[in-house]
């Protein structure tokens, strides 16, 4: 009866085991009817979410990406007649905001090179000077136009295209963080030039240009120079937007119409260049002078924040930056508010 029993009890054991098997068969086959089902809607759930714009959503999407360089709100002008230290403040600035950030320098009259060898000649790794001329084979004139132009032109893309590698989160060089072009008024004589010689055909180089008694008679179409120099400023517009700031250098000239809060001066650019810039900053140096008028042999350099969009505060203010005395030491103070970001 024991062994009856024993072998009915081994039988029910191996019902339960064939009806466990049969239970696990059934819910991978059910796991498998549900991965099915997952597998046949995703190409449908993909087609709902996926944009028909993937380059805007990537441009979307980049605006809170963490590692991003923030755009730029510096591009800045800065004016002021020869010797006012206008690329001395640039340089300083840079060198105290981002210590471990390169400037880059498109250096039209050799101001940022002479800045660099006589106050950083070790500073290679952060400074670097980029000479836009391409000069002619011949001895009748010294540049080549037409091939600086093209020259400037790509310097800015590579500019534009090291800005864009290094927001990469795998790029490990030195940082472009500033961008300064010195003398940006022989740029703008540049594009009269090429317009005059090569779109009006007025001469076969600027000497040839210069002879022309039409060249002094009429007005010109100046929408062709302008759009030439518009090249320049988009570009520098483009790297503010990759997060490198940038300050445009330039000389004074005589203003002949008089603006009001000139002074008599006018700034050597392209005229919409006024408007384009988020800031302008004015050098200038101050000789002074005692009770009776005559000079101390003191100068004093004031930037004056003559335009600012992005911080009312500095409207219409100054700051002594540099001061020159006869038989002293001359005192360099720099100006904070490049140095420590305030623009």
């Amino acid at each position: 009866m024991m062994a009856g029993f024993g072998a009915m009890k081994g039988k029910d054991k191996e019902i339960d085991e064939k009806a466990e098997a049969i239970f696990q068969a059934e819910m991978q086959e059910e796991e498998k009817r549900e991965e099915k089902k997952i597998q046949a809607s995703e190409p449908v759930n993909k087609k709902q979410v996926q944009s028909a714009y993937p380059n805007l959503e990537a441009e979307f999407n980049e605006q809170t990406n963490p590692n991003r360089m923030r755009p730029s709100k510096v591009f800045c002008g800065i004016v002021g007649h020869e010797g006012t230290g206008k690329s001395g403040i640039v340089i300083d600035g840079h060198m105290h905001k981002y210590p471990d950030g390169m400037l880059w320098a498109l250096d039209f009259d050799n101001g940022a090179m002479a800045c660099k060898e006589g106050h950083y000649p070790d500073s290679d790794e952060q400074i670097r000077t980029w000479v836009p001329w391409v000069y002619q084979k011949s001895d009748r004139t010294a540049y080549d136009y037409p091939a600086t132009h093209d020259r400037v032109m790509d310097l800015l893309r590579y500019a534009v295209e090291y800005a864009e590698k290094q927001r990469d989160r795998n790029f490990t060089g030195k940082k472009l963080r500033t961008f300064l072009i010195t003398a940006i008024s022989q740029f703008d004589k540049m594009c009269m030039d090429i317009m005059k010689i090569y779109d009006l055909e007025l001469g076969d180089d600027a000497i040839g240009v210069a002879k022309k008694e039409i060249n002094q008679e009429i007005g010109w179409s100046w929408g062709i120079r302008s759009t030439r120099f518009k090249q320049l400023t988009a570009m520098c517009q483009k790297l503010n937007a990759l997060g490198v700031d940038v300050y445009l250098e330039t000389h004074l000239k005589e203003d002949k119409d008089g603006k009001i809060g000139f002074d008599g001066w006018k700034f050597a650019w392209e005229k919409s260049t006024n408007a384009d810039l988020f800031q302008i900053i004015w050098c200038h140096a101050r000789k002074v002078r005692d009770e009776d008028g005559k000079e101390t042999g003191e100068t004093r350099h004031i930037a004056e924040f003559f335009k600012e969009k992005t911080n009312s505060d500095l409207k219409d203010q100054e700051r002594l930056y540099f001061v020159t005395k006869k038989g002293e030491p001359a005192q360099w103070h720099g100006l904070s508010e490049l140095r420590e970001g305030l623009l």
